[in-house]
C-alpha cells in the first residue's frame, strides 16, 4: 500500500482545527475536524485521534475484531474530550467529526461520526463509504433538497452527530472487502463541502498519491472553500 497526506489551513481560517493521524504499521488512518473555534477545536481534534491511535495501538493483536477495535477505540476518544471539556471551562462544548479506517490486508473496516468522509475509487467509478452525520444529509435523505442545492446549503455545516458533545457517542461502521487497485481517500469538508464527488475521483486517479493529494488540495482552493482541508490517500498494490 502507498499513501500521502495533507492538512492545510486554507485561505481564510487563522488557525488549522482538522488533524490527522497516519499508522501505517497499525493500518489506522484518520482524520479528524475540529468544532467549537475559541473553544478549542483544534485540541478536540487532535486529542480525539490521539487516543484512538492509543486504544489501537494498546489492544492490537489481542484477539479483538477491527470494528470493535474501532468501536472502543472511538468511544475512549470520546469520553476523553468529553472529560476535558467539563473539567476546563475555556473548552467547554469543543467537539470533532472523525472518520478513520482500519485497513488490514485487503479487509477494511470504516467508522465515522459527523460530516468526514472516506471516499472509495474503483477503477473509474467513485463510492462515498460513509454517511454524514449532518442537517444536509437528512434533508437529502428525505428528498428535500437535491445535491446541486447541498453545496450552497445555508446549514451545510450543521452536524447531527460529533464526537465529545455527550458521555458516549455511536459511530456508524462498515467493512468492506478491496481490491488490487482500489483508492481511498478519508478527507474533512474542506474538500468534500466544495469540490464535487465526481471530480474527486478524477484527481485521485493521479499516478502517484502525493500528486494525488497536491492536485485535489489545489482544486478545493480553486474551488473557494473557505475551511481547513485535510486528506489522507492511500493506495492498494
Amino acid at each position: 500500500m502507498r499513501w500521502s497526506q495533507v492538512t492545510e489551513c486554507g485561505p481564510v481560517r487563522r488557525r488549522n482545527e482538522d488533524w490527522l493521524c497516519a499508522c501505517p504499521g497499525l493500518g489506522l488512518f484518520a482524520v479528524a475536524d475540529g468544532m467549537g473555534g475559541h473553544l478549542a477545536g483544534d485540541v478536540a481534534s487532535r486529542m480525539a485521534l490521539e487516543e484512538l491511535e492509543k486504544y489501537i495501538r494498546t489492544h492490537a493483536g489481542r484477539g479483538y475484531a477491527a470494528r470493535d477495535l474501532l468501536a472502543l477505540g472511538i468511544q475512549q476518544a470520546n469520553a476523553a474530550v468529553y472529560r476535558s471539556a467539563l473539567e476546563n471551562a475555556s473548552r467547554r462544548g469543543m467537539g470533532t467529526t472523525l472518520a478513520a479506517c482500519l485497513v488490514e490486508g485487503y479487509r477494511l473496516t470504516v467508522a465515522n461520526v459527523g460530516d468526514s468522509r472516506v471516499l472509495l475509487l474503483r477503477g473509474e467509478k467513485i463510492q462515498k463509504l460513509t454517511n454524514d452525520h449532518s442537517l444536509v444529509q437528512e434533508l437529502l435523505d428525505g428528498g428535500v433538497i437535491t445535491e446541486q442545492d447541498a453545496f450552497h446549503h445555508p446549514g451545510r455545516n450543521v452536524l447531527t452527530k460529533a464526537l465529545g458533545l455527550a458521555p458516549r457517542v455511536e459511530p456508524d461502521i462498515f467493512t468492506y472487502q478491496l481490491v488490487a487497485g482500489d483508492r481511498l481517500l478519508i478527507c474533512t469538508d474542506g474538500l468534500s463541502g466544495f469540490v464535487r464527488e465526481q471530480r474527486i475521483g478524477q484527481l485521485m486517479a493521479a499516478a502517484e498519491p502525493h500528486a494525488a493529494v497536491r492536485a485535489l488540495l489545489a482544486e478545493a482552493l480553486r474551488a473557494g472553500s473557505n475551511d481547513n482541508i485535510t486528506m489522507i490517500l492511500m493506495v492498494m498494490d
